[in-house]
């Protein structure tokens, strides 16, 4: 289901079948939330509520979307849990504060979107090498942290893992406005 289509669905008090296609995105979050010191009920409560400041934002007010939904519900989500974390008097919430992490996750949205031409994302990510894929695939399907990661492939830091990630998802996007630009 497009965004626009949400969009529209929450406008016309059709929210029931927006909000279950927004479900999709759950993971995602869920992954951030269990990844910076939170359980799953804290992931759950923080999507609903992102859930609901959508909902506000769509029915009250002049709305316009200007990213992918997934972002825009990623980054809403990020600060409401940096929030929590705040208030319960924790501070060591640097990974969610990393300002390539909401590009990076909408990199990988957009190579994983199912109205994308599979076929295309496909190609992006065997084209990035085995190492590439192999990182991406722990990272944001099997939800492994970045310390495990890089212990299982022998990188010497967890910063380093995490600096290969990004280089991985900015050849990705790199690679996809070439494609795009061919197409």
């Amino acid at each position: 289901m497009s965004d626009e289509l949400i969009i529209e669905l929450i406008k016309t008090n059709k929210e029931d079948k927006a909000f279950r296609a927004l479900y999709k995105h759950f993971p995602m979050i869920r992954k951030m939330i269990l990844s910076n010191g939170g359980k799953l009920e804290d992931a759950e409560d923080v999507f609903q509520e992102s859930l609901i400041i959508l909902y506000k934002k769509v029915r009250y007010t002049e709305f316009k979307l200007t990213s992918k939904l997934s972002t825009y519900l990623y980054s809403v989500c990020r600060f409401l849990w940096k929030d929590i974390l705040v208030k319960n008097g924790r501070r060591d919430f640097s990974e969610i504060i990393d300002l390539n992490e909401s590009s990076e996750e909408s990199i990988w949205t957009e190579l994983t979107e199912p109205e994308s031409d599979l076929k295309i994302s496909e190609k992006i990510i065997n084209e990035l090498g085995n190492r590439c894929k192999e990182l991406l695939i722990l990272f944001y399907i099997e939800a492994m942290k970045l310390k495990d990661i890089a212990s299982r492939m022998g990188y010497s830091s967890e910063s380093t893992a995490k600096n290969q990630k990004y280089k991985c998802l900015e050849s990705a996007k790199k690679r996809l406005k070439e494609l795009k630009h061919l197409g």
